[in-house]
Formats: structure tokens, sequence, C-alpha cells
């Protein structure tokens, strides 16, 4: 890319005004590389918390204490997740609540951040789970 193209001008306030279409466009745009943003940080987060899930079935002792540690930290890690999630939950209800567009956009990030954190908590939880089955998999194989 060349940089004329990284540094393309703001789109003129006379624009926005007459053609309503074009802040839509922008908000969709916007959302669509946040959404991207986050997408990937869940993904790398989900591959680490799977190779760290791998490296702990792998260090497991016995198929009763395996069972328990896994228990124990999934319950542990879901649980941190389900709190960011109902964080959100509340956040979200409280949006249509608030007395002006500036207070709404407010509580509106508030909320994005809660889920997101939910998100990246779930992401971690489920990659640790399966990185932990995998791993038990390999130790015992069934033959």
């Amino acid at each position: 890319m060349s940089k004329e193209e990284n540094t393309t001008p703001e789109i003129p306030a006379f624009v926005k005004k007459y053609i309503p279409g074009v802040k839509r466009g922008l908000a969709w745009a916007k959302y669509g590389k946040e959404k991207g943003e986050g997408t990937a940080i869940k993904a790398a987060a989900f591959q680490d918390s799977r190779d760290e899930g791998f490296q702990a079935a792998l260090a497991a002792s016995s198929e009763t204490s395996a069972d328990d540690i896994f228990q124990s930290a999934s319950k542990e890690m879901w649980a941190v997740a389900n709190v960011y999630t109902e964080k959100a939950k509340e956040l979200a209800m409280k949006i249509n609540n608030q007395k002006n567009k500036d207070e709404r956009e407010n509580a509106l990030s508030i909320a994005r951040i809660a889920a997101r954190k939910a998100g990246l908590h779930a992401a971690v939880a489920a990659g640790w789970e399966k990185g932990w089955k995998e791993g038990i998999e390999k130790n015992n194989p069934k033959n």
C-alpha cells in the first residue's frame, strides 16, 4: 500500500449530513474491524490455553486424579467466564434506560468490554478443556 492509501481523509461533514448511509457504512466498517480483531485475540487465547491443557494432561499421574484435576480446573475457568457473562448481561439491560445518546453510547461501550472479556475467558476455558482431552487421549491410547 502506498502512503496515500493509509492516510485517506475523513468524509466531509456535509457528505455525512446529506447522505445518511455513509454514517451507517462507517459504523459497520468499524464494527467489522473490531470484530475481526476480537476474533483473532480469542483464537490465539484458545490455542494458547489448548497447549496449556495438553501439557497439564500429560503431566497428570493417574486416571482418578486426572478427572479431579479436570473437573476442578474446568469449573474454575467457566466460573470466571460466567461472572463476566452475567456482568455483560446486566450492563446490556441498562443501555436503553440511559437519558441521552452520550450516556447510551458510554453504557454500550462498557457492556461491549464486559462481553469481550466474557468471550475471551470462555475461549480460554474451552481451549484448555480441548487440550486436556487431547493430552489424556495421548497418555491413555485406546486399543
